[in-house]
């Protein structure tokens, strides 16, 4: 059957640069998003004061639309939103997407078409009121995004604790600062969101106090204080130290005769980051090495955040709270801390409540593991794709070269294997994932530390090889990540079109 309605759920990056894909593919596509403006998780409803991207800005563009040069290193949450929207406006997306809707059930038609039936939520704010609509599409593809719903752990007593004047937040719901001012905080988490309020509280609370159960590494802007970090870890060469499910080659070599070799390089990396932030003194040094940490628990570390526990601004626990009591929390160690307001940095959780019950278990299991194969299509489920579940450390390129490949599943273009031979693979990367990756926050919806391996994998299903030579292979080893250079392989696939 020829696709030509197109259906996207969600106007965060993966949903916009799906969008522009499939416009210019000459697809008649339909954006739905819930929030009345575009950015997904950059939205502005969902961002604090003071973040910023943790990406340098020539890696963290698509590979057509660069930042505007006059954006600092690491764009600010409003300087992003302004970018996603001149990236909208500029390729035709704006005026394709639906605001302030919400799909609240997706099915298939009962009959020899592949149809999807959409029902949404439309709010009327001229008559305040919500119509529901219904939509029929070819094509759905669901981009709502890995970071999705706020994830905040039921714990006893809140209503206690909220109803004597105590405020709990997830750090995606912290939009006015001054909440902050002369209060005794505490922060839950020790990931990026966590760690960057803990150093704007201390700068404005009376207190702040870091909760958290486990460290993590945290990577340096500059080794040594002069190389920049992205030249190191956004390289093909630093994947070829961490042990791939299908290694060949040098990875090959590496794993098997030259395991002291990795072992020590990894060392060294952990030396570094030890000596130069004063871990052991603190009892921050993380018990899983930093090879097995390196997907979606591995980020930049916060400025000032190691400065401010050294003063002492920010207190630290390594603990996690039992329960709420009226005048702050209990930590399960005994110890009771006053609070006047808590902030969950404790991540996202994924919600598709919406796709029919049947097809939602097949693709989600019981623990919350998404089973797609490349992280975009499940083998039974014909006409219906995912982007933004295979989230890297850079996302913007991974859900770009993904919309490509979405795009040519749709024109029947790529060079997939057979359905036996699908779920094959899907059960040998989840088990493989499982054993070797301990510390994924959730199975099938992140590709890092692996995200050259996976972007190449797409490339080559599309027909493409951009290591045709050893050559090449050597002389792209220490390249830093530049989505721009990807740009010629989206040329060749329009003109094909064309």
């Amino acid at each position: 059957m020829e696709i030509k309605r197109v259906c996207i759920l969600g106007a965060g990056i993966s949903g916009l640069v799906a969008a522009k894909t499939f416009i210019e593919d000459g697809y008649q596509v339909t954006v739905f998003e819930k929030q009345s403006n575009i950015g997904g998780v950059w939205e502005c409803s969902r961002t604090y004061p003071e973040l910023t991207t943790h990406n340098p800005r020539n890696t963290y563009c698509f590979t057509d639309y660069p930042f505007p040069q006059e954006y600092p290193e690491f764009p600010t949450a409003e300087q992003m939103r302004n970018y996603l929207q001149s990236y909208a406006n500029s390729f035709g997306v704006t005026e394709r997407i639906f605001f302030q809707t919400e799909v609240t059930n997706i099915y298939r038609k009962i009959g020899n078409k592949i149809i999807w039936v959409v029902e949404a939520n439309v709010k009327d704010e001229k008559e305040n009121r919500v119509r529901k609509k219904i939509y029929d599409f070819d094509f759905v593809l669901i981009c709502n995004g890995v970071f999705n719903l706020p994830k905040i752990p039921k714990l006893a007593n809140r209503s206690e604790f909220e109803s004597c004047g105590g405020k709990i937040l997830h750090s995606s719901q912290l939009n006015d600062l001054s909440i902050l001012d002369e209060k005794k905080v505490i922060i839950v988490g020790f990931g990026k969101s966590a760690t960057e309020i803990s150093v704007i509280a201390a700068d404005r609370a009376s207190s702040c106090t870091l909760i958290f159960r486990r460290s993590l590494w945290k990577i340096p802007k500059y080794l040594f204080n002069k190389i920049p970090y992205q030249q190191i870890f956004f390289t093909r060469f630093a994947e070829i130290w961490l042990l791939y499910l299908r290694p060949v080659g040098i990875e090959k070599l590496l794993h098997s005769f030259g395991k002291p070799l990795v072992w020590a390089f990894w060392r060294v990396q952990e030396i570094i980051v030890r000596s130069k932030f004063s871990l052991k003194s603190y009892k921050l040094i993380p018990k899983k090495p930093m090879n097995s940490m390196l997907n979606h628990t591995a980020n930049l570390v916060t400025d000032y955040f190691y400065k401010y526990i050294r003063t002492g601004k920010i207190d630290t626990r390594k603990a996690e709270i039992s329960n709420f009591f009226s005048g702050g929390v209990e930590l399960n160690s005994g110890e009771t801390l006053a609070a006047d307001i808590v902030i969950f940095g404790t991540g996202f959780r994924q919600d598709i409540s919406f796709l029919e019950e049947k097809y939602r278990h097949w693709i989600v299991d019981e623990e919350g593991n998404f089973h797609l194969y490349k992280h975009m299509i499940h083998p039974d489920i014909p006409n219906l794709g995912f982007l933004g579940y295979n989230s890297s450390i850079f996302c913007q390129l991974t859900s770009e070269v993904g919309s490509w490949w979405l795009s040519q599943y749709c024109r029947g273009k790529l060079f997939l294997p057979s359905r036996s031979q699908m779920y094959k693979a899907m059960h040998i990367n989840f088990r493989w994932n499982k054993k070797n990756l301990p510390n994924s926050l959730a199975y099938g919806i992140c590709v890092s530390p692996f995200n050259f391996h996976y972007l190449e994998n797409l490339i080559e299903d599309m027909g493409f090889n951009i290591y045709s030579t050893k050559s090449k292979y050597i002389q792209n080893m220490m390249n830093t990540i530049e989505p721009y250079a990807y740009n010629c392989i989206r040329r060749v696939l329009r003109n094909k079109i064309n």
